[in-house]
C-alpha cells in the first residue's frame, strides 16, 4: 500500500527533526541514558559515596577519561552537563583559608547567657546571643561573626543554623561588582547578554550599625543596568531588614518611567529579567527561612570551583559549565529545603554549603509536579588574598582596583552558572569584585532613593 503525505505532513516531520537535533546539540552524547534527574538519585549519591577518599594529586588535570575517579565527588545531578569530551579540571590541594582576624570576636558558641555586656547595651542588640524561634528565625544577633560557629549534626536545628551562617558569611557585602551575564540556549546559542553593576553594603556590623538610626537595616544594595538597550539606565534599590519576618523593601527606576516604583518583595520565585534564576535562588537561598522546612543531611566531600584563578572559561556542548578551571575538594554541609507553600514551583532543593566560610557551592532544585530536576547552579569563588598573585581579568566596562581586596580574608563571588534543566537553557555570569568600605555619610548618600533617581552619587 502506498502512503501519500501532504505538504503539511512534511513540514511537521522536518520540524520534529529540527527539535530532535536541537535537543541532541544541547547535551552530551548518551545523555538520555545517563540523566539522573530525580531527587532520589541525588540522595542515593550522597549516601553511597559519603566516605569516599579522593585519589587526586595536587596540580593534576583530570578529564573525561578520569570519570570513574570524579563521580564520587561531583553531584550526580550535574553529570549530564559536566562530563564532555574535552573536559579539563585542574585539581588543587584542599586548603584552609583564614577568616578575617576580628571575625567572631564577640560571638561565642553558647552565647552570653542572656545578659547584656554593658548597662548601655540591651540584649536585643547583643551580637553574642543568637537564638532561633520555633520557625527557625534568628534573633538577638547583629553580625561580626557566624551566629553559630559550631554545628552539631545531632542538633534538630542544625540545618537552620548552617543557613544563618551562610546569610551572615564574611565577604557577602561591601563591594562594587560589575557583572556580565550570557543567556544561552541549545548548542551555546547566545539569546541575550546583560551588563550591570551591583553595589552592596552591610549595615549591621556587630557592635554598631553603619548608619546611626538605621539599626533595623541589615544590608542595602543598588543594581544598575548598562545593557541591553531596553534595560540601560534601569536601577534597583533593595533594603533587607534585621527582623527576618519583615519583608524587604525594593524600588525600581527606569528612564522611560522617570520615577521609582515599589517592587513586590514577596514575589521571590519568578525568573528575573529573563535569566535562569530567581530571587530565592540567589547564592543558593535568598528567601525567608520560616517559609520552608529544613533538614540536615550531614557533611559531604564535593568538588567545587573555589579560589579559582580567574573567571572560568565555559565549556561543554552548550558553553554552560566551567572548563579548564581550578577545582578543590571541599567539605560541605548538605541541606534539604522544602517549601511549605504547596504552590511553590519547587518540591524541594538541596544545598551544598562550604563548612569553613559558609558560601554556597552547589544548588539543586526539583520541580513540584513530577519531582524531577528543574534548576541547578554552581558558584565560582576566589579568596581575597589570592588577588596578590593572580588578579583576574578586568570588567569590560569598569576598571577595578583589585589591590583593595587584599587583607580582607574573605571569599569573593566571581560568577556562577544557572541551568534551567527543563527549558534546556542556562545563564552564565562573570563578576568582577572590588571590596569597598562605606563611611556613614557615603552610605547615606549612595543608597538614597532620591540620589538613585537623580544619579548624584
Amino acid at each position: 500500500m502506498t502512503t501519500t503525505r501532504s505538504p503539511g505532513d512534511s513540514r511537521s516531520i522536518r520540524m520534529k527533526g529540527l527539535l530532535v537535533a536541537l535537543l541532541l546539540a544541547s547535551c552530551p552524547v548518551g545523555e538520555a541514558a545517563e540523566a539522573h534527574r530525580s531527587y532520589e538519585d541525588l540522595r542515593r549519591w550522597i549516601e553511597q559515596h559519603r566516605d569516599a577518599t579522593p585519589s587526586f594529586a595536587a596540580k593534576e588535570v583530570v578529564g573525561i577519561g578520569d570519570r570513574a575517579r570524579i563521580e564520587a565527588f561531583l553531584p550526580i545531578s550535574a553529570w549530564e552537563y559536566y562530563f564532555f569530551d574535552d573536559l579539563a579540571m585542574e585539581i588543587a590541594e584542599t586548603a584552609t583559608y583564614p577568616l578575617p582576624p576580628d571575625w567572631g570576636r564577640n560571638v561565642s558558641p553558647g552565647g552570653c547567657g542572656g545578659a547584656s555586656r554593658s548597662a548601655e547595651r540591651p540584649v536585643a542588640h547583643c551580637a553574642c546571643c543568637p537564638q532561633l524561634d520555633d520557625q527557625g528565625v534568628l534573633s538577638g544577633f547583629t553580625g561580626g561573626g557566624f551566629p553559630f560557629p559550631e554545628i552539631d549534626a545531632k542538633d534538630d536545628h542544625a540545618a537552620e543554623k548552617v543557613i544563618w551562617n551562610m546569610l551572615w558569611r564574611p565577604g557577602a557585602e561591601d563591594f562594587v561588582m560589575p557583572m556580565s551575564s550570557w543567556a544561552r540556549g541549545p548548542g551555546g546559542r547566545l539569546d541575550r547578554e546583560i551588563e550591570f553593576t551591583s553595589v552592596d553594603a552591610r549595615y549591621a556590623r556587630g557592635d554598631e550599625a553603619l548608619v546611626e538610626g538605621e539599626e533595623d537595616i541589615r544590608t542595602k544594595e543598588i543594581m544598575e543596568f548598562r545593557s541591553p538597550r531596553d534595560l540601560a539606565g534601569t536601577k534597583m534599590l533593595t533594603k533587607k531588614h534585621m527582623h527576618h519576618y519583615a519583608e524587604d523593601d525594593g524600588w525600581m527606576y527606569s528612564p522611560q518611567q522617570r520615577k521609582p516604583r515599589r517592587l513586590l518583595a514577596s514575589e521571590r520565585t519568578s525568573e528575573i529579567l529573563g535569566m535562569d534564576w530567581t530571587q530565592e535562588d540567589m547564592m543558593g537561598f535568598g528567601g525567608k527561612v520560616y517559609e520552608h522546612r529544613w533538614t540536615y543531611l550531614g557533611k559531604r566531600k564535593v568538588l567545587a570551583t573555589i579560589n579559582v584563578v580567574d573567571n572560568p572559561e565555559m565549556g561543554g556542548p552548550g558553553l554552560w559549565v566551567p572548563n579548564h578551571a581550578r577545582w578543590e575538594i571541599r567539605n560541605a554541609h548538605v541541606l534539604l529545603v522544602e517549601p511549605k507553600n504547596p504552590k511553590h514551583p519547587y518540591s524541594r532543593k538541596v544545598l551544598f554549603i562550604d563548612d569553613e566560610h559558609f558560601w554556597t557551592l552547589w544548588m539543586f532544585a526539583f520541580d513540584r509536579p513530577d519531582g524531577s530536576l528543574l534548576r541547578l547552579s554552581q558558584h565560582f569563588l576566589k579568596y581575597s588574598e589570592s588577588y596578590k598573585e593572580h588578579p583576574p581579568r578586568q570588567a569590560p566596562f569598569l576598571k577595578q582596583d583589585y589591590s583593595k581586596n587584599l587583607e580582607n580574608y574573605v571569599f569573593l563571588h566571581v560568577g556562577e552558572t544557572d541551568i534551567n534543566v527543563q527549558k534546556g537553557h542556562a545563564t552564565v555570569t562573570h563578576c568582577y569584585v572590588e571590596r569597598t568600605k562605606f563611611s556613614p555619610g557615603r552610605a547615606k548618600q549612595y543608597f538614597s532613593l532620591r540620589n538613585m533617581v537623580s544619579g548624584r552619587r
